[in-house]
């Protein structure tokens, strides 16, 4: 017979990964991970008031203690697994995962040495990133890219797409316009390309227009996700 866990405080069950959101106000539309809608299982979002953007994408470390908190909180709540919805929060993962005890996958980067094991040593990840100069060879050490493994990055930071999300609705065609196009840039300059990363949580509703575009495997923040929740609620067989 199952057992279900008392938890510390009256609150809803059942969430099983926690996600900790950006303090920034901008439109998420279904597949992006700050939409409930993208998930096929409940998950618990919960907006960090501390993690602006920009102290967030330079790893501000004055931020850490109230990322951990937050986690600390999701973990309470009772979820199986946290992620984040901003690739650049893996500057946190290291004081979050050593402040928990559920597994802890805040970026999508962490996907790299995976996706750098499945390939051909000669082929090149490209990685569509929101800001390109915070995307450092430190951050990419960080985030665990074995040595010798060439990556190649373009970002849409400068459209008005990208820069109007927290002013304007959201034109989902154009943006996804605008990614597309970014890639093609990484395709028609760079040959062998194996593999293609969203580093940015709003890029992931357009992932299977750009697998479909490209014909490469497409990993994002919801591979990532996906994977957490796979290996911490099995499916029963028999």
């Amino acid at each position: 017979m199952p057992v279900y866990p008392l938890l510390p405080q009256a609150q809803g069950y059942g969430y099983e990964i926690g996600v900790l959101l950006l303090n920034l106000v901008e439109t998420h539309v279904p597949g992006d991970t700050a939409h409930a809608g993208t998930y096929d299982y409940p998950v618990l979002l919960k907006v960090v008031e501390a993690a602006d953007v920009a102290l967030v994408t330079r790893g501000d470390k004055s931020i850490e203690p109230d990322i951990v908190a937050a986690a600390r909180e999701l973990e309470r709540m009772g979820v199986r697994a946290i992620s984040s919805n901003c690739g650049f929060m893996l500057h946190y993962q290291d004081a979050v995962r050593d402040a928990v005890g559920i597994p802890v996958h805040l970026s999508s980067l962490l996907q790299l040495p995976t996706i750098a094991r499945s390939m051909r040593s000669d082929r090149k990840i490209a990685i569509l990133t929101a800001w390109t100069d915070r995307l450092t060879p430190q951050v990419l050490r960080l985030a665990g890219l074995p040595d010798g493994v060439e990556t190649v990055v373009n970002s849409i930071q400068t459209s008005p797409e990208f820069l109007n999300m927290a002013e304007e609705d959201l034109d989902t065609e154009a943006f996804g316009d605008r990614l597309e196009a970014a890639a093609q840039e990484l395709f028609d300059s760079h040959d062998n390309i194996g593999a293609l990363l969203l580093e940015c949580a709003v890029y992931t509703p357009y992932s299977a227009r750009l697998q479909r575009a490209f014909d490469v495997p497409v990993y994002d923040f919801i591979s990532l996700i996906d994977q957490a929740r796979q290996v911490t609620q099995r499916k029963t067989y028999f």
